[in-house]
């Protein structure tokens, strides 16, 4: 959890980490601190109606002499014990939350490929920055301060690259990667060091639900590397024991050859995509589902519900997917949480799902 013991003492573990590979601290420390304010109330629009969360991203830097940098970060802060009642299972204040996948799995990714690139007697031709973020589960907090900080150092940033959920690789061997649409650039590129024949599902957006945003939003190419949300996303359950050691072997090499190959790019353009211009829609209601994200199905694939919430009660289940609030048409997760927007507490809707081959109707009762 941001701001806690706990928080406290896996960036000392990552320390370690990076000082037994002898790679220096971005600056003087390798803890970079934020603060942001958590609300305490989501009803209210005050800036003081929550309090003061004090984190820290832990920072490094490999200089190779180069005037351009490429920043590789992955989050490691977590839930903790639901205290900012950001779980997905019911009733489970007090519950440890390990996230081995959300994030751990990056984070041993990103340690892994920081030895190889400090430690494999070559010198690149870009500089990187190896940037493990906290505050990400409270609204992309680390990464926002990082990416201010590094626009006002006049850190000329090549690209970012994002790794966030890549532990749960499946039979199919499908990776999910974001912000291909960043750079006319990036689709040929990974196709080319695809070595390890990932089914890629390819996104254009350069927005999206972890740290690669905010670096998107200053101008700068991302790549967001995903394996999927899945049922144990933000609960107790997302341990050890489910993740797919070989999986997240074969995407850290493949990301390391990535790596390598953007690094001798001189100059990775950038493009905004037809998303840039979106903006979370606020919504009084919540159905209680977790989105796939990563589906190119029309519609919204549905990856997991939170049981006892609306969407839960009304019958609809992981694997479906959301067609219609009513006679709202549902096509993307934007037009999803736009939907939600014109929703209250206590409305009934009709719900169009498709199970299978088979299209349903759910009458669901609509709560907080």
């Amino acid at each position: 959890l941001t701001g806690s013991k706990g928080e406290e003492l896996a960036a000392g573990y990552i320390i370690t980490e990076l000082t037994q590979m002898n790679i220096s601290a971005l600056d003087s420390s390798y803890i970079l601190p934020f603060s942001y304010i958590l609300s305490t109330n989501p009803h209210s629009n005050l800036l003081n109606s929550g309090k003061e969360i004090n984190g820290r991203n832990v920072v490094a830097f490999l200089n190779n002499s180069s005037d351009k940098t490429i920043v590789i970060g992955a989050h490691y802060d977590h839930i903790g014990r639901n205290e900012h009642n950001n779980s997905s299972e019911m009733n489970s204040s007090g519950k440890i939350h390990n996230g081995a996948d959300d994030n751990a799995s990056g984070v041993a990714s990103l340690l892994e490929i920081a030895r190889f690139l400090s430690t494999n007697n070559q010198q690149e031709t870009t500089n990187f920055i190896f940037a493990f973020f906290s505050g990400e589960e409270d609204g992309l907090q680390g990464s926002k301060s990082l990416a201010g900080k590094l626009i006002a150092d006049s850190i000329q940033m090549k690209a970012m690259i994002n790794l966030d959920m890549i532990g749960r690789l499946d039979s199919e061997n499908t990776l999910s990667i974001g912000g291909i649409g960043t750079s006319p650039i990036f689709s040929q590129i990974l196709d080319d060091n695809n070595s390890y024949s990932f089914a890629f599902k390819k996104d254009s957006s350069g927005i999206g639900p972890s740290d690669h945003t905010s670096f998107y939003l200053q101008d700068v190419p991302v790549l967001f590397i995903h394996t999927g949300t899945h049922g144990d996303y933000h609960k107790p359950s997302d341990d050890l024991e489910k993740i797919n050691l070989i999986g997240l072997d074969k995407i850290t090499l493949f990301i390391q050859n990535l790596v390598v190959s953007l690094s001798i790019i001189d100059t990775i353009p950038f493009t905004k995509t037809k998303n840039n211009t979106k903006s979370t829609s606020k919504y009084k209601i919540t159905l209680g589902i977790m989105p796939d994200y990563s589906s190119k199905a029309k519609g919204l694939r549905i990856d997991g519900v939170t049981e006892g919430k609306p969407a839960q009660i009304g019958g609809l289940e992981a694997g479906d997917v959301l067609l219609k609030i009513d006679d709202y048409e549902i096509v993307d997760i934007y037009s999803y949480m736009e939907g939600l927007s014109k929703l209250n507490p206590g409305q009934k809707v009709i719900v169009t799902i498709l199970r299978g081959k088979k299209t349903l109707l759910k009458e669901i009762q609509l709560n907080l």
